[in-house]
């Protein structure tokens, strides 16, 4: 009885210890679901973020003729300093290698761009020519597309314009000729929205200019739309990062409307905005005549934004799409 006894409790001991570390094994794997889970929801939401905040860049990058090889080279650049910079400021040896696991780029990327770091131009492989100023620059130097004294000619669509001379050079062909695999009537649609060609009947295009700049901006003014969204997310960055106490967050602010507003109350509150902004400007520029002084110790370039903005409707239904439940306006 003894031996059956003391068998029994052993046996009961043994099948409650497994017992709570069954139970101990079943919590740690929910937990760690539930970590996974969280990662994935927080990645997938910033994802969707990205594309959203991306979308106003994007449209910029297409008026003005960056590709998407130029942008993701643009884009994987910044990956590969912002990387190096962090793990310089965590007081970790920010090697190659270290940047590469970080930021999921070939180490001999992440090699070549850190070299390049200070360059401003992107590596040759990328700059592959757009079609539509290397087509322009045919048309200007081809001698099918000149007549006498260098003068330009008007070029048929297709051969199907062109009557009793089936030999005539046509703008298909000099699509084909310098810009193999793409679609001569986009091209010659977007030449001729941008003003570059036009259609002067019968089939038959001209062109009015030799360069494609289809919105030509200044450098001065590409360099403030890049620090006016720069600006715009570091604030929004720093204010979303857990080691930032409440009280080093810095100002932002957003008043919108709930419905809208008709037509005619945009323009007035445009009026509106303009007018008492400009009364704040004033207020701020004054303040910082007085204080922003060169030479002083430890100087910090800060300043103050404000922009009125026009809700983009189709880009918010795409991200309510993508983010239903996050309560964003």
């Amino acid at each position: 009885m003894v031996v059956n006894f003391a068998f029994t409790e052993f046996s009961n001991k043994s099948i409650l210890r497994c017992s709570i570390l069954a139970k101990l094994r079943r919590a740690t794997t929910l937990f760690l679901y539930y970590v996974v889970a969280v990662a994935q929801s927080v990645k997938q939401n910033l994802l969707a973020a990205f594309r959203y905040l991306l979308k106003p860049l994007v449209r910029l990058a297409l008026k003005n003729g960056v590709g998407f090889p130029e942008f993701s080279e643009a884009l994987k650049q910044a990956y590969v300093i912002v990387a190096n910079r962090e793990l310089r400021a965590a007081g970790g040896a920010p090697t190659d290698e270290r940047i590469s696991v970080n930021t999921s780029i070939e180490k001999g990327d992440v090699t070549n761009i850190l070299r390049a770091a200070q360059d401003a131009h992107f590596r040759d492989e990328v700059q592959a020519p757009s079609p539509l100023p290397t087509l322009l620059a045919a048309w200007h130097t081809d001698q099918n597309c000149t007549g006498p004294y260098g003068v330009l000619r008007d070029l048929p669509f297709s051969s199907a314009e062109v009557s009793g001379d089936l030999a005539s050079y046509t703008f298909t062909r000099l699509v084909a000729d310098y810009c193999p695999g793409v679609s001569a009537d986009a091209l010659r649609d977007e030449l001729v929205a941008t003003g570059c060609l036009t259609d002067v009947g019968n089939g038959y295009l001209r062109a009015l200019k030799r360069s494609y700049i289809p919105d030509p901006l200044s450098p001065a003014s590409i360099r403030l739309v890049a620090r006016v969204v720069h600006n715009i997310c570091e604030t929004l960055e720093t204010n979303l990062r857990a080691k930032t106490p409440a009280d080093r967050r810095l100002v932002e602010r957003t008043i919108y409307t709930v419905h809208g507003v008709t037509p005619e109350d945009l323009n007035l509150f445009d009026r509106f905005i303009r007018e008492r902004g400009q009364i704040f400007a004033d207020d701020i520029d004054n303040w910082f005549s007085e204080r922003d002084t060169a030479g002083s110790p430890n100087l910090i370039r800060t300043g103050v934004g404000f922009y009125h903005y026009i809700v983009n409707e189709e880009d918010e239904s795409a991200l309510a799409v993508e983010m239903p439940n996050e309560g964003l306006n």
